[in-house]
Parts: C-alpha cells; sequence; structure tokens
C-alpha cells in the first residue's frame, strides 16, 4: 500500500537521505535532520518562539550548518499551504502577536538550499505521520484527524491517505462550542471566534480559569472539575469530526494532554454525546480506547510529521526527474538524436577500420 512504500528509507544515490525539519509551534521552535527515515531524528535543537526575524534568522544559522536533502516546515496558523498563491509559505491572520503576514519561509531562507521545499500547518503534518503509523498495523484505514491542545488547539485531517487543504487548511481548533451543562465561565481571551474550542480547552485559557500560570497547570490535581469540563469540549469537537468526516481514528496530542487522565475522560464523554447513534465497534466502550489515542510518535509528533513532509517531498522531486528523463527518452526528437549518434559512431569506426 501508499503508506507502507513511503515507510521505506529515502535515499540519494547510495546513501540516505538526510531529511530536515522545522516545527513552528507558538511558544518553542524545534529543529531536526532525520536519516533516510523520518522517525530516525540524529540531531535536533529549540529555539523559543520570540519576534519573527530574530527567531527565523536563528533556525536559518541553524540550518546552514546542517547537510541535508529536503526539507519539511510545520507552522502554526493560519498559513498559506498553496503553492500557486503569492503569499505561500507565509503565516497569515494568527492572532499571535508580531507574527501576522510573516513570511516563513523566505525568513528561513528555504529556498536558497536548493533542496525541495514543504510547508504545510503544525497539525496535517502529524496527521499524516500518525496515519501512517496506524495504517503500517491496519492496512484498511484512510482516515485520521490530529488535534493539538497546547498554546492553541489545531485539527489536522488526513482523508483517503492524503491531508486535507480545501479552500486552506482546516482550523477546527475555532470551532464553536456550546458551553457545557453548568459551565458559565467565560474565556477572557481575546480570540477572534470567542466561543471556540480554544477558547475553552487551550493552555492559556484553562491557565485563566484556573488562576494560574501555564507552568503551573501541571500542579492541578486530576480531580480539579476544570477536567470535566476540558473532556467535555474535546468530547464535542470529536463528536463533529466523527459527524461530518467518518473518521477513523482520532490522535490528541500537544502539551495540556500531557495529562493522561484526560484521555478516558474524554472517551467516555464522547459515548455519552453520541448516545448510541453510530452503531460502529470504534465506538463502543471497548473500541473507543483505540479510537481516541495519543499520538505514538509522543511528544516528537510535530517534528516526525515535518520529517515525514521532507520524505515526501524528496520521493516526489525524484519521481519528476524520473518522467522528465521518461519523457525525454521517448520523444522521436531524443530517437533521432540517438540514431544519429550512433550512425555518426559507426561511419568513425568503419573508417578507422579501413
Amino acid at each position: 500500500m501508499e503508506g507502507s512504500a513511503r515507510s521505506r528509507p529515502a535515499m540519494v544515490g547510495f546513501r540516505p537521505a538526510r531529511l530536515a525539519a522545522v516545527e513552528l509551534g507558538g511558544t518553542t521552535l524545534r529543529v531536526a535532520i532525520a536519516k533516510g527515515l523520518p522517525t530516525n531524528i540524529v540531531t535536533r535543537a529549540t529555539f523559543v518562539c520570540d519576534v519573527p526575524e530574530a527567531t527565523l534568522g536563528k533556525v536559518r544559522a541553524w540550518l546552514a550548518c546542517q547537510t541535508f536533502d529536503a526539507l519539511g516546515v510545520a507552522s502554526f496558523g493560519p498559513i498559506e499551504p498553496r503553492p500557486s498563491q503569492p503569499k505561500y509559505g507565509f503565516i497569515t491572520t494568527t492572532p499571535k502577536p508580531g507574527w501576522r503576514d510573516v513570511d516563513v519561509l523566505g525568513g528561513l531562507g528555504a529556498f536558497a538550499f536548493g533542496v525541495p521545499v514543504v510547508f504545510d500547518t503544525d497539525v496535517n503534518a502529524p496527521a499524516v505521520s500518525e496515519f501512517r503509523a496506524a495504517a503500517a498495523v491496519d492496512e484498511s484505514l484512510t482516515s485520521c484527524a490530529y488535534i493539538t491542545i497546547g498554546t492553541g488547539v489545531g485539527v489536522g485531517l488526513v482523508v483517503s491517505g492524503l491531508p486535507v487543504h480545501g479552500m486552506l487548511h482546516p482550523e477546527g481548533g475555532h470551532c464553536p462550542m456550546p458551553a457545557a451543562p453548568g459551565d458559565t465561565w467565560c474565556c477572557p481571551l481575546d480570540l477572534a471566534i470567542p466561543n471556540g474550542v480554544e477558547a475553552y480547552v487551550s493552555a492559556p485559557a484553562l491557565a485563566s480559569r484556573a488562576g494560574v500560570s501555564q507552568a503551573e497547570l501541571a500542579t492541578l490535581s486530576d480531580s480539579d472539575p476544570m477536567w470535566e469540563y476540558t473532556a467535555y469540549y474535546l468530547a464535542v469537537l470529536c463528536a463533529n469530526l466523527v459527524l461530518l468526516t467518518s473518521v477513523e481514528r482520532i490522535v490528541i496530542g500537544g502539551g495540556v494532554m500531557a495529562r493522561a487522565s484526560l484521555y478516558p475522560k474524554v472517551r467516555a464523554q464522547l459515548l455519552a454525546i453520541l448516545n448510541g447513534y453510530l452503531q460502529l465497534d470504534q465506538l463502543t466502550h471497548a473500541g473507543v480506547n483505540e479510537f481516541i489515542v495519543p499520538p505514538a510518535h509522543g511528544a516528537d509528533a510535530g517534528l516526525v510529521g515535518a520529517l515525514t513532509m521532507a520524505h515526501d517531498a524528496l520521493a516526489a522531486a525524484h519521481e519528476a526527474r524520473r518522467r522528465a528523463r521518461s519523457r525525454t527518452l521517448s520523444s522521436p526528437f531524443s530517437w533521432g538524436v540517438a540514431l544519429g549518434a550512433a550512425l555518426l559512431v559507426g561511419v568513425q569506426v568503419g573508417r578507422k577500420l579501413r
């Protein structure tokens, strides 16, 4: 199948390819080099996501010290992922201060490295790699959603084995949410969609609700009622994904989900919300444990996703060159040139023999 084929080590000639990744998150920016396979990370670094020019400049300098054959860049959004558009490679309408309309690929000097480059969201990228990991076990799988819960909330979606883009890319982290029964709290954050998922479950929203810093969220007890509300809102998001896309697997990662007790709460809330409407194995008390899961690649889900994009970009570049050579060799002009050259060589050899 396509997924297993793409899990083979990427090669350049007779050596394993070196793949580069940039994962641009709302708080930190991570970079890595992998050898052959996206999961085979051989070096990495982390930078604070500060002002764009300084942050991207540090990453550009780091990349310039590396050797690599393809580059995958996965960024928080909204972004412009369509190569045909003038702002391809930009972060566009993000609420993150200072990062609106920032040319990420330009700031990284991505095209100056002379290698294939691909740009997508920091959730579409891990959605692809998580899908591939699951499809390697279950070849019938065709779809997967990846949700990250951290500084922001994002949703990546793979359908029929490919990441969804459509008009732009999914922005499920901002889907409007009905208030949970009994929840009277109002998010004070300045968000474009004030009742979206991010307003209820992002790290800044949770810290505001609890009256603590984001760093202190980890110290809260699992029994804090806030986590039941968090699970409810995540379960509503999962229910919408199930009902709208019929997705076969939902992976939830990000810093907030380091609290492992959230997973069983989300699963239970999802089953309660769907209320038996869909009679499917995945939506039973036994099956839901394999339907809503943590990332197979753990905390490296975003990096492995970006490296997977680099892996695929290199494979696509190799295939494009192969097809170009094939077209050249199959053209009448090429055969005429080859025949003419052969005749000329024959004449020259014949003269020497005489």
